[in-house]
């Protein structure tokens, strides 16, 4: 096994996605958990400066990230694995930063439920997610969270990021085929979660690639859409990847493009499917 397809040691580790977004969490004394994330342009769909939104990618990473967290601190010394993620992209951010604001919705023996709204400084909410959590019992090999620290910062900014910062998928790899509603993806510790399996906010990213590319397939004129919803349902963990992403369309109105993407692995005798996404794209006028 060489380093690239080995589970990172420290996690996130430097170059990787959470850290690539320049995520930071803060907890208040009331325990109220926040995390923000800069807006810049190669997070956007299109120039900041022509009207570009965030992508709901970066922002279901940005939502992950800090409703993960949220589910740690209530299961520790246990650990969580996300089971569904939903996202609706709201508005287009003003400003410099986008700010997530997780509250729980429920916390149960085996599950917790969250809702997150994320703003831009303005208070606009420009995205709203709810995500499930199961509770994972702890093993000798589950980090350890400080659970009794309720005043801190987490920061994620890598030490040394890349210069020129590329656009998101360049930097997750995501290859869409063009002309086929399909998308090639190795696993790389760009994407790897906490356990090396496939990180959840990237998994997003997948879906709003494979929405918006089956939307400009299914366009005579290629026009350019944006991912405006996507909600994804996590079955089996991936960890060895390669990864075949496939994708279909599942309804077409003039302005709206909905279709369902399909994550497996392709490592062994048989395909495992291991996420299912439906998404919508709404095609910018």
């Amino acid at each position: 096994m060489n380093a690239e397809s080995a589970p990172p040691v420290r996690y996130p580790p430097q170059d990787h996605i959470l850290r690539h977004l320049r995520l930071s969490h803060q907890m208040t004394g009331d325990g109220t958990l926040t995390a923000t994330m800069p807006i810049l342009d190669d997070l956007a769909d299109r120039p900041l400066a022509e009207g570009g939104w965030l992508r709901l990618g970066a922002l279901a990473t940005l939502v992950d990230s800090v409703a993960g967290h949220h589910a740690v601190l209530q299961v520790t010394p246990d650990w969580s694995a996300t089971l569904h993620l939903s996202t609706v992209l709201a508005a287009r951010a003003e400003g410099s930063l986008a700010i997530a604001r997780c509250s729980p919705l429920r916390v149960g023996r085996n599950q917790v439920v969250t809702e997150t709204s994320v703003t831009d400084e303005a208070g606009t909410e420009i995205a709203r997610s709810t995500c499930t959590y199961a509770r994972l019992p702890r093993r000798d090999d589950t980090p350890v969270v400080d659970s009794t620290a309720r005043e801190n910062t987490v920061d994620y900014r890598e030490d040394h990021e890349l210069n020129p910062r590329p656009p998101l998928d360049d930097y997750l790899r995501i290859t869409p085929v063009p002309g086929e509603a399909r998308i090639e993806l190795p696993m790389h510790n760009r994407i790897r979660n906490s356990f090396g399996s496939l990180q959840g906010g990237a998994s997003i990213v997948v879906a709003e690639v494979m929405s918006t590319h089956l939307a400009q397939m299914n366009d005579s004129s290629e026009r350019p859409a944006r991912c405006v919803f996507a909600d994804m349902h996590y079955l089996a963990p991936g960890r060895g990847g390669p990864f075949r992403v496939e994708g279909e369309v599942l309804a077409s109105t003039g302005h709206l493009v909905t279709t369902r993407t399909r994550i497996f692995e392709t490592a062994g005798e048989t395909d495992r499917l291991l996420q299912t996404a439906t998404a919508t794209a709404a095609y910018l006028d």
